[in-house]
């Protein structure tokens, strides 16, 4: 495994010999650092590709693609925010199970909203600007299935395997 970054000094001692609240504190912050920088991820740098990709369709005469055919354009909302994810994440060298993972987080969350819509429990209205949130939730429970990876630091993604 390659250490990005050294982050300890030599009197600081060992980290597995850790006690009390840093113990518990450090990996806390971890798992808070990274779903909020995957949230902001798939929600900002997602967002402007949302726009890129519906400003382009209007280009081609595709204006009212949301309201005529809003689970087709949730349906690409969520894998438009897949794709911000895989493209951050094999960036931060992750590996491709946990990126795919995390990527089919927001595919499924769409797809879980349009099914909400067909059978009338999600409004039109609401199924375009839910897709981020349900997919940010969505993205909690793959992370806490790898508890271990994502309350970890960003050093030790380039060499986990899984």
């Amino acid at each position: 495994m390659q250490v990005l970054h050294h982050t300890r000094s030599s009197e600081s001692g060992s980290t597995h010999g850790r006690s009390g609240p840093d113990k518990i504190a450090k990996p806390i912050g971890h798992f808070g650092v990274h779903f909020m920088e995957m949230c902001a991820v798939m929600c900002l740098g997602g967002g402007l590709l949302i726009a890129l990709f519906f400003g382009a369709a209007a280009l081609l005469g595709f204006s009212d693609l949301r309201t005529g055919s809003p689970a087709l354009s949730a349906f690409i909302v969520s894998c438009i925010l897949g794709a911000a994810m895989v493209l951050w994440m094999r960036f931060r060298r992750m590996d491709w199970r946990p990126t795919l993972e995390m990527a089919g987080s927001s595919v499924a969350a769409g797809i879980v909203l349009i099914v909400g819509f067909w059978v009338g429990l999600v409004s039109e209205a609401a199924l375009f600007p839910a897709v981020c949130g349900l997919a940010c939730v969505a993205m909690v429970v793959v992370m806490l299935f790898r508890l271990d990876l994502y309350s970890s630091g960003h050093a030790a993604h380039a060499g986990h395997r899984g």
